[in-house]
């Protein structure tokens, strides 16, 4: 299987933007490694020109101008292109008019684009397209995966050849599993798959009977939680085979989130894979939630995968 065939790389002329392009080019040639010959590895750069807001009142000077934008635009994707000769995949380019965000998702709908590639400025920095304008919008209403590139990532995508997928139970989350395999598989990485169980912090019990009493108890439900977590990771590893498939969990307290990011961090993983709901639909982690905090946070690029875009 190869799950990322058709891939999209939205360019606004930025080196923020372009930032995207190296692990976009990266993914490509992994998943035309995985071809099975009849349809070759796509990667897409797609640069959106907006409308003039001026001169509308002039049609022909409105539409020389658009013409003369789109040029230029079609200019600098075609220099673009070339510096990419080392891609093992089929590269096109396009220039379309529209609102960034909304031409994204609607040229991501029209040809079939399975994973989207773009940069946001994550932890720090601010540049023309900034997380919470057009990356969050396509983030939110795109058809199919997304992956963010943070503007100043602490690990590049496929340095340490570590994948994460974190689980939550749910077959929502485990749809991440198929393609952070074939990933994996593509370009011999290990995949870990982590599992994070909430928890009570300890009980002020003053060392009242009572209060020693509770903390037993939340010790207790502590422990077989992660036994629980742990025998469900054994069961996911079986099904899969696969000799780098590695599972670990980890207590936190309420945010699930911040012990993901900080798992990635201190454990060197270069690519987090993992589902949300997308558009529609709803599972044990909200788009909003754990996926969008990890997003926001992570050190390393972030692939969300949707659960159900309908």
């Amino acid at each position: 299987m190869v799950p990322f065939r058709n891939i999209l790389v939205p360019l606004d002329g930025s080196e923020l933007a372009e930032k995207s392009l190296l692990p976009a080019g990266q993914i490509a040639t992994a998943m035309s490694r995985r071809d099975d010959g009849d349809r070759p590895t796509r990667l897409i750069l797609l640069r959106v020109v907006s409308p003039v807001a001026i001169l509308a009142a002039d049609p022909y000077l409105y539409d020389e101008m658009m013409r003369m934008n789109s040029d230029e635009a079609q200019a600098y994707l075609n220099a673009t292109a070339a510096t990419l000769s080392t891609v093992a995949a089929t590269i096109e380019t396009k220039a379309v008019i529209g609102s960034p965000a909304e031409a994204i998702v609607q040229f991501a709908e029209g040809n079939n684009v399975d994973l989207i590639v773009m940069s946001s400025h994550g932890r720090t920095g601010s540049r023309r397209w900034v997380y919470g304008s057009v990356a969050e919008k396509v983030m939110h209403h795109a058809p199919c995966a997304t992956a963010i590139i943070r503007a100043h990532v602490e690990v590049a995508v496929f340095q340490n050849r570590k994948i994460l997928v974190p689980l939550d139970g749910s077959e929502l989350a485990e749809r991440a599993l198929v393609p952070a395999l074939a990933l994996a598989s593509a370009v011999d990485s290990d995949v870990w798959l982590l599992r994070v169980v909430t928890s009570w912090g300890p009980v002020p019990t003053s060392l009242t009977p009572d209060g020693i009493q509770l903390q037993r108890v939340l010790d207790d439900e502590r422990e077989r939680e992660h036994d629980e977590a742990e025998a469900y990771l054994q069961r996911v590893v079986s099904l899969h085979d696969n000799q780098r498939l590695f599972f670990d969990v980890r207590d936190a307290g309420s945010d699930v989130a911040d012990e993901i990011i900080t798992y990635a961090d201190t454990q060197g993983v270069d690519l987090i894979v993992m589902s949300s709901h997308g558009r529609s639909g709803i599972g044990r982690w909200l788009h909003g939630s754990v996926a969008e905090k990890v997003l926001r946070g992570a050190g390393c690029a972030t692939v969300i995968v949707r659960g159900l875009v309908k």
